[in-house]
């Protein structure tokens, strides 16, 4: 089942299979920082400390993900107002208000490189505030 926006679209089943393989990623964290600091199996029938491995997870991905997901804006944030500007559109100029970061807003100042990379661009946004917004309202 694939839901699809005008440019981003979401895979429901590559979806669930990735939040099925962090599961397992926090199960196997879990495991081995208990075998880790009590040397035996004794505690990992116990919820809390289940609940403590997927927060660990959680931090882990988003250590992990932080710099990735804003490189990766960067470089494509770079591509789209190098390359990706329609001919005759400046960067500072009036079509986009002066503000480079109109660019994302304003779909009509791209060429198709520009879309691709714009496409991309909020992606990595959409990513970022999925992951901090799980971490900060859910209250772990």
């Amino acid at each position: 089942m694939r839901f699809s926006m005008r440019n981003i679209s979401i895979d429901l089943y590559k979806l669930i299979s990735s939040s099925l393989l962090f599961l397992l990623f926090s199960t196997l964290v879990t495991v081995g920082f208990v075998v880790t600091v009590t040397g035996g199996v004794n505690h990992l029938f116990q919820l809390d400390v289940h609940l403590s491995g997927i927060e660990m997870a959680i931090s882990l991905a988003m250590f992990v993900s932080l710099p990735f997901l804003f490189g990766r804006f960067c470089y494509y944030f770079y591509l789209m107002v190098k390359r990706g500007r329609r001919f005759g559109i400046t960067v500072f100029c009036y079509q986009n208000l002066f503000n480079p970061f109109n660019f994302l807003l304003f779909p009509s100042l791209l060429n198709t490189y520009g879309h691709e990379s714009r496409r991309r661009c909020l992606v990595s946004v959409i990513l970022l505030t999925g992951i901090y917004g799980l971490v900060f309202f859910a209250g772990i």
